[in-house]
């Protein structure tokens, strides 16, 4: 069974958080028995935010859903779908940009570029933008290929920045070699993994775009990135997941069921926040594809609807689990969360083939019934454990009752 990073925190029994918090946040699960879960590292959450008082709200009932580089003329359409925030403006912000941000109330993340400096009073700005993925072959003018900017640069721009202005954070975008050390959109910097964890320090939110369906790649792709980004940040930073919403190249677009997927594996294996990539690039040129795709249009109100209704769950510490798949090569990958009193598990199949799962009870307590969220059934626990089938890449949410 594959295991990769996620497996190996399971395996080394993490008794040590970094960022936030000076260490494990050990939750006390009613009625559980001495095996606790193992929390997994974490940055500490919405509170993490509040080192920024123009920054992201450190309300837990919050959590970032971004969109990336949009117009402002379609922030409307965006919030209709559950998006809350923009992240980059083209070529901005300018004065036009800044107007219809405000009017629709719609925060964005953006460079400190153009007008800027006339809107450090502005609260519709929650963040500023470093840089989009400096860890790439650089494109010249030309068309011909730069190497990737030295991570040395990217960190001086990020000290320029916060000097600039201390009361909002700074994200970095970082590219597929995140996730696919030998991608080579990296140019000559190909291979150089060791340039990660010094990115990693250049922002206070750091993204990660991998667009594995774009790119003829497995849809777990994306929590290999999550994971591996974690990893370079030394669990103190979010890690947003930026994921493919569109038909970037006209060649294939994300299912419902794959555009799912990659959200909770992302959140899964460690994501603080999701963007979304809704632009057709070719044959024609479109930022709103996502929007004028109905089934992805509705995919996408489902699923962020779903998230701001868990917002309070998804921002608490994690706890591994390690289910067992009838199908070894179908591994089930799974987090505990508690929220007040509540206890949930989610979980999602990291293959694209079908399985039973079994989930045991052992530490977390016991349970007359568990709740299939959004799905209207409940499983009937038995011999302290809960079982349930799993689709390829299948996405199950529990309550326990």
């Amino acid at each position: 069974m594959r295991r990769g990073a996620y497996g190996a925190l399971l395996a080394m029994g993490w008794l040590a958080l970094s960022g936030c918090d000076s260490g494990p946040q050990i939750l006390g699960w009613e009625g559980a028995d001495t095996a606790l879960p193992q929390p997994l590292p974490w940055f500490g959450g919405p509170r993490y935010y509040g080192q920024w008082p123009r920054g992201f709200p450190d309300d837990p009932s919050f959590f970032p859903i971004g969109v990336w580089m949009q117009n402002p003329a379609n922030a409307a359409r965006h919030r209709a779908v559950g998006v809350n925030h923009y992240v980059g403006l083209w070529q901005g912000p300018t004065e036009e940009q800044m107007t219809d941000m405000v009017a629709a109330g719609m925060p964005v993340v953006c460079e400190q570029a153009g007008v800027w400096q006339a809107h450090l009073d502005n609260a519709t700005i929650h963040g500023w933008l470093n840089a989009d993925a400096p860890d790439n072959a650089q494109e010249n003018p030309d068309g011909s290929y730069a190497p990737c900017i030295l991570p040395s640069v990217t960190q001086a721009r990020y000290r320029e920045m916060a000097t600039a202005d201390p009361t909002r954070p700074v994200t970095l975008m970082l590219g597929q070699g995140v996730a696919t050390p030998d991608w080579v959109g990296r140019g000559e910097c190909t291979g150089q993994t060791e340039d990660y964890p010094l990115y990693a320090r250049a922002a206070d939110v750091l993204v990660n775009y991998t667009y594995p369906l774009n790119n003829d790649r497995p849809l777990e792709l994306v929590a290999t990135g999550i994971e591996n980004l974690n990893r370079y940040a030394g669990y103190t930073k979010p890690i947003m997941a930026d994921l493919e919403a569109s038909n970037i190249n006209g060649t294939v677009r994300p299912t419902p069921h794959q555009l799912r997927a990659e959200v909770w594996m992302s959140l899964i294996h460690g994501a603080a926040g999701v963007q979304y990539f809704c632009h057709q690039i070719e044959p024609n040129f479109s930022e709103t594809d996502c929007l004028d795709d109905p089934p992805t249009a509705a995919a996408l109100t489902q699923l962020n609807a779903q998230l701001v209704e868990l917002a309070p769950v998804l921002n608490t510490q994690s706890f591994g689990l390690a289910p067992t798949s009838s199908n070894p090569d179908v591994p089930i990958h799974a987090v505990l969360k508690k929220s007040g009193a509540e206890r949930y598990v989610f979980a999602v199949s990291m293959a694209d083939a079908a399985t039973n799962a079994s989930f045991s009870l052992t530490g977390i307590g016991t349970a007359s019934s568990v709740e299939v969220i959004g799905e209207g059934r409940n499983l009937m626990p038995a011999n302290g454990a809960f079982e349930d089938a799993f689709e390829g890449y299948g996405v199950h949410l529990y309550r326990l009752r």
